[in-house]
């Protein structure tokens, strides 16, 4: 139940911040998991008489549906109580998911196509909306306002896990077929974890706008955006193409560890540039490697480990880029945006990979996109960035 008193705690590991951490990591585990096991029914099912640009079209759609509801969150959220509306959002979830499977299992062709398409639109729909009261509003009420760029920077790292531990838990649990009911109970474990996490309580705005940016996009953070878009669009190529395989994701987790270790005990008193300019070294260098060395055991190991240094580095600091370049109120607006801008790119980068189902094309589209992200973070965004943060 909501409480109308704000706690004080001590520390930032207190038992609401650790569970909301952990629904965190749940609902983008849940989400990734959906999304492998939907391209892996696909397959089994031989696509049910869709083109693959159709099937393509299906896995990523979801990227688009993460905006739909944004502009109308900062009302809910007013009108509201949160953590209602945070719940519903992951219901409606499962439902979606339902609808999906089942179609996914029972249709062919065109109606097949149709309900699929808007299932995973409005799946995406309803993440987005829990994703951004999460980010944007929970973790930030919780939490002192001394330790909320802490608090902000450390839930994110749980639910960048998610993109290694969702298909790796697709490919080592009963769920290669969707209609497996493993992803069910964890929506199931989802719910029951934020019914029990304390919410401050805060009266209900009558008086809020129906639809604004607040809580949604960061107008400022354009350019930022443009430039974590390509580096996003790699990892989700190089995910998609290794749905079915458990190396990839085991070796993308241990790479992700070791970027949260750099961040701490290497980086953290680094130029501001060198994050991001090794992240797109080290992708770069396992782009290189697919490229010219695919197939070979070490290769197959290495890369990964690239892959998720690589992204960690960037997508830690670009996080704390977003934060400092907020105005004031703003943060939760930057968390929303980081988080659509890292999302867009991997259901960009699944659209890619589904439909182009080339390796040595995706690699080489990937490597482009690379050394173009570095070129334009050095040459244009970190001296942009530099003129217009504000903290």
């Amino acid at each position: 139940m909501d409480t109308q008193n704000t706690p004080i705690h001590i520390r930032l590991w207190h038992r609401d911040f650790w569970l909301l951490a952990i629904v965190n990591l749940l609902m983008s585990t849940i989400v990734y998991m959906q999304l492998s096991a939907l391209g892996n029914a696909m397959t089994f099912y031989d696509g049910d008489g869709l083109r693959t640009i159709e099937q393509a079209l299906i896995i990523s759609i979801y990227g688009l549906g993460i905006f739909i509801l944004g502009p109308y969150c900062h009302y809910l959220l007013q009108r509201y109580q949160r953590k209602r509306v945070c719940q519903l959002s992951v219901a409606a979830m499962a439902l979606m998911s339902i609808v999906v499977s089942l179609a996914a299992s029972k249709m062919h062709g065109y109606p097949l196509f149709v309900t699929c398409l808007l299932g995973m639109f409005w799946y995406g729909a309803f993440f987005g909306l829990a994703q951004m009261i999460i980010s944007s509003t929970l973790v930030i009420d919780i939490t002192e306002s001394a330790q909320r760029t802490e608090a902000n920077y450390t839930s994110a790292w749980f639910r960048r896990f998610a993109i290694a531990i969702g298909p790796l838990l697709t490919i080592v649990a009963p769920v290669s077929r969707i209609e497996e009911p493993v992803i069910l109970w964890l929506y199931v474990a989802t719910l029951l974890l934020i019914s029990i996490i304390r919410i401050p309580f805060k009266s209900p705005d009558d008086n809020g706008h129906v639809f604004c940016f607040d809580r949604f996009i960061m107008p400022q953070g354009i350019h930022l955006t443009l430039n974590l878009l390509p580096v996003t669009v790699v990892l989700g190529m190089s995910v998609a193409m290794a749905f079915h395989n458990e190396i990839f994701f085991i070796q993308l987790a241990l790479g992700l560890a070791l970027a949260l270790l750099a961040e701490i005990f290497v980086f953290v008193n680094a130029d501001l540039q060198s994050e991001f300019i090794s992240g797109g070294i080290l992708i770069t260098g396992a782009l290189l490697l697919y490229i010219f060395r695919s197939g070979i055991p070490v290769v197959e190991h290495l890369a990964p480990v690239l892959i998720g240094i690589g992204s960690g580095l960037i997508g830690g600091r670009m996080q704390l880029f977003f934060n400092k370049l907020a105005h004031h109120c703003q943060r939760g607006t930057a968390q929303s945006s980081f988080f659509l801008s890292w999302e867009l790119g991997i259901a960009i980068g699944f659209f890619l990979a589904l439909w182009l189902d080339d390796f040595h094309l995706l690699d080489s589209i990937g490597l482009v996109l690379i050394v173009f992200a570095l070129m334009l973070y050095h040459f244009y965004t970190h001296p942009w960035y530099l003129k217009h943060k504000n903290r």
